[in-house]
């Protein structure tokens, strides 16, 4: 199975991956209050920046690929008002 299928069949795992890491970004910026914690919120900051980046690109390619089978949002009503 290619990734962009996965992606497209499966749109809940990108959306998942998205807020996991936007939960991680979160207590990653909170433990930025202790210094004790600083480390370990640099990693949690990194690593939750990267699942959301992860969740949009999964989003952009589901939007991509769905535009691209279905058309576009309002293609169809274009389509109809020239023909």
């Amino acid at each position: 199975m290619n990734v962009k299928l996965f992606i497209r069949e499966f749109p809940a795992v990108h959306l998942a991956i998205g807020v996991v890491g936007n939960v991680i970004f979160f207590v990653g910026s909170v433990l930025f209050i202790w210094h004790a914690t600083e480390v370990v919120a640099i990693w949690l900051f990194i690593m939750g920046s990267f699942g959301m980046m992860l969740g949009a690109v999964g989003q952009a390619v589901y939007i991509h690929e769905r535009h691209r089978l279905n058309g576009a949002p309002g293609q169809a009503a274009r389509t109809h008002l020239r023909g």
